[in-house]
């Protein structure tokens, strides 16, 4: 029989029109031979399936179902496709785990860990992960006279993603624009030190229970740095394996699953990092990483000959396997 997956996406973040791209293409790659994926939008507090648009039939978030012509659908699985709140900073994760249904990504811990830059780093610092120079401000608090940084330096939002909210700061003349620009996105911001050199990331999955990491994707932004524009509009070149030597790409892979092993992430996440002089410096954990044709995690599994509706297989067997796990330990 076919087991039913609710693809769920929307969310209220300014990434809402990334995660509805991201849902398109996990739909039609899903295997419609073992699966029947059903695309879950939430729009503030309502939530509905999306059939035949622009129907729309309201889920009940008392069992998370919906009914169709007197028939009540339940889902044996839940693939979250929403960057940005609220799944990349833990709360649906909350909600599924109240409902005893599996998701496809890390738990609420790890998500709302990871969303929190500044923390993140904080936690993986001990375990000897190098990050780039930080301070944090809150909005409405006294800005500090002197941050402590040579120009120039990043702005960007503590909790977000996508680079909304983020600015290459070069003249200290402009740096009260930046803050007021990532305070739009944001309570708190980072202003970090920046660190001219090689960006690169690497995706991680799981195959059969063994954390495995993908060959890393280095980044050659047309922009200042890796911002909107690169990531979406094509103003990059993403060279997949990174043309960086294999010894240091495996230190990378290395570090990459450790990270995700201490924090015990499940699913696929993506590791961001920045080399300069042979060192490499951690940006950030995402742990809903992007999913469209052109998206970084679907070119690493491409080049490790994982097909999209493979790499999506593996992803929902996993979140199954894991709940059924749990529930026969409880």
């Amino acid at each position: 029989m076919k087991k039913n997956i609710a693809v769920i996406t929307g969310g209220e973040a300014s990434e809402v029109g990334i995660s509805l791209k991201s849902a398109e293409v996990v739909c039609k790659h899903l295997n419609k031979d073992r699966y029947n994926a059903f695309k879950v939008i939430i729009e503030g507090n309502t939530w509905y399936v999306e059939r035949n648009n622009p129907v729309r039939i309201l889920i009940d978030k008392n069992d998370f179902s919906f009914t169709i012509e007197g028939h009540k659908i339940t889902f044996d699985a839940v693939f979250i496709a929403i960057h940005g709140t609220p799944a990349e900073d833990g709360k649906l994760q909350g909600y599924f785990d109240l409902m005893k249904i599996p998701y496809n990504c890390c738990g609420v811990l790890q998500a709302a860990l990871t969303f929190d830059k500044l923390r993140c780093k904080e936690y993986l610092a001990p375990f000897g992960v190098k990050t780039a120079k930080a301070i944090l401000l809150k909005k409405h608090k006294p800005i500090p006279a002197n941050i402590g940084m040579d120009m120039p330096v990043f702005v960007k939002p503590n909790k977000n993603g996508s680079s909304y909210g983020a600015s290459k700061v070069t003249d200290v003349a402009d740096l009260n624009a930046a803050i007021e620009n990532a305070f739009n996105y944001d309570t708190e911001i980072l202003i970090e030190e920046y660190v001219q050199g090689t960006e690169v990331t690497c995706g991680l999955i799981t195959i059969n229970g063994i954390v495995t990491p993908m060959p890393l994707t280095e980044i050659r932004s047309k922009s200042d740095f890796f911002d909107y524009k690169a990531k979406y509009e094509g103003n990059s070149q993403e060279v997949t394996p990174a043309e960086i030597g294999a010894e240091l790409s495996e230190k990378i892979q290395a570090t990459s699953k450790m990270i995700y092993e201490r924090l015990d992430f499940k699913g696929m996440c993506r590791i961001d990092y920045i080399i300069k002089n042979g060192e490499y410096y951690m940006l950030e954990v995402n742990s809903v990483p992007g999913l469209s044709e052109e998206s970084i995690v679907p070119q690493q599994a491409r080049a490790m000959g994982i097909s999209l509706e493979q790499l999506f297989e593996l992803s929902v067997e996993e979140s199954i396997n894991s709940g059924l796990a749990v529930s026969s330990n409880q």
